[in-house]
């Protein structure tokens, strides 16, 4: 099953989160992450954390960034 994380600088709270979704489009997990997770770089640590490893290289979506990611 592919899954795939998506970046977004300002959710709901205006903070950053990072939703993992299956190939399915459900939603697997929603990471809230601190302010100073900024750019996709900075949310490695964070999905590892949550027990997810990112698979490829981030790239651009209209509302911030996605990667496949793998379960760590």
């Amino acid at each position: 099953m592919a899954n795939t994380a998506h970046f977004i600088t300002t959710g709901d709270n205006g903070n950053p989160m990072v939703t993992v979704r299956d190939d399915r489009g459900a939603e697997v997990t929603e990471l809230e992450l601190p302010p100073t997770a900024s750019e996709p770089q900075r949310v490695d640590d964070e999905l590892l954390a949550a027990g997810w490893s990112r698979s490829a290289d981030w790239t651009t979506a209209s509302d911030g960034w996605v990667a496949p990611v793998v379960p760590a």
